[in-house]
Formats: structure tokens, C-alpha cells, sequence
């Protein structure tokens, strides 16, 4: 969609919406744009996720006047938005680079074993005992002073959720389908060939040049 079109399909549907439903179109832009990823699985969030499907056609043109791209997964109950210029990338540190793929990994692993309407859930020992496995951690551990930040930045995104500020080993993390469209892999064999490309090199918390 051209901004052209964009306009003209805003205007024809944009202007027939109740004060209310205008209000809703803003501050559900707004949280897109600071979170980029909305999913039903989240209690939250799942009746901004029905609104927007409610009135697709406004967000999309909406969107596309800021060269964004609205994408609507419903097999996964995922929205989530994309700058068609490549804008907006954002550099992660690499604990983040690193936990981002172990989750994708340990979510692979879980899905299959909870229904449609079950949340996959992980302990944090998991991400431990994975980062050993795959050799990055060589049997220590991510300190918590790295740890809570590269968690905290992950549930501001919508990728994960947690509750225990203590970071002990039976923390319980709920990850979120999100998860999925964040690393753009299409098997877990690239998923994990990303990984070992981090663990070559230095373990530093360097920024990392990732989306």
C-alpha cells in the first residue's frame, strides 16, 4: 500500500469511528511503536489484539503513512509492526543476542507439549542448563546484574513475562509466541548455528549489530 492509498483508505474509515474508537486507533499505535509485539496469550494485551483485527484496515493505513508494515499472525495470535525502510533497528547487547535464541530454542522444545490455549513456561535452571549444554556457559553462570536487565528488556517487548525479582532457579518464565517472529529463523538447526556464532570469541557484553 502506496501512502496514496494509505490516505485514502484513512480517510474513508478513519473518520467514521465513534471519539472513543479514535482514542483506542492512538494509544494502540503508540504502545506498537514502544513495544513493537502484541500477542492475545498476553491478559493485558488481548483486547487491544482483538481491536486491532477489529479495525485492521485503519492500522494498516495508519501504519503505512509511517512506512511502517502491519503483520497479523493469527494461527499464533501475534501482531507485531516493521519499518519497510529498515529503520528503527535496534543494537542489542550480547546477553540479550544470547538469551533471545536460547528461549527460541527452549520454546522449539516446549510448544509441542501444551495446548492452543496454554502458555509455554520454562524455569530459569532451563536457560542455565541450555546455555551449559551448547558450551557458552562452560558450567558457571550469567550473573544477576546481567541477568535482570537482558530479562527485563526481553518482557518490555512482550517476548517473555516472569514474576520472581530474585532470579532463583525455579523462577517460572512465560514465553510468548512472539518469541517466534523476533529471531526470523525458519528451523531450529539456523537457531542454533546463530548461537555458536556467538559463542566463538570473546564472552564480553559487547553490543551486538542485531534487529
Amino acid at each position: 500500500m502506496n501512502k496514496k492509498q494509505a490516505m485514502m483508505q484513512l480517510s474513508d474509515t478513519y473518520l467514521s469511528l465513534k471519539e472513543s474508537e479514535k482514542s483506542n486507533v492512538s494509544r494502540i499505535f503508540n504502545k506498537l511503536l514502544q513495544v513493537n509485539f502484541i500477542t492475545k496469550k498476553k491478559p493485558g494485551d488481548a483486547n487491544d489484539y482483538r481491536f486491532i483485527l477489529a479495525f485492521k484496515e485503519v492500522f494498516e493505513a495508519y501504519f503505512a503513512l509511517s512506512d511502517f508494515v502491519l503483520n497479523i499472525h493469527r494461527e499464533h495470535e501475534v501482531i507485531y509492526i516493521a519499518n519497510e525502510q529498515l529503520f528503527n533497528h535496534m543494537r542489542l547487547r550480547k546477553t540479550e543476542s544470547i538469551l533471545i535464541l536460547v528461549i527460541r530454542i527452549l520454546y522449539q522444545h516446549k510448544k509441542d507439549f501444551v495446548t492452543l490455549d496454554e502458555n509455554v513456561e520454562i524455569y530459569l535452571h532451563e536457560i542455565h542448563s541450555e546455555l551449559t549444554r551448547i558450551g557458552y556457559l562452560d558450567h558457571k553462570r550469567i550473573t544477576k546484574d546481567r541477568l535482570k536487565p537482558a530479562l527485563t528488556f526481553l518482557r518490555n517487548y512482550n517476548l517473555i513475562d516472569y514474576i520472581d525479582r530474585g532470579l532463583h532457579d525455579d523462577a517460572r518464565i512465560k514465553i510468548y509466541p512472539t518469541i517466534l517472529f523476533v529471531t526470523n529463523y525458519d528451523t531450529i538447526k539456523e537457531v542454533v548455528d546463530k548461537y555458536e556464532g556467538y559463542t566463538e570469541g570473546a564472552t564480553s557484553d559487547e553490543e551486538t549489530d542485531e534487529d
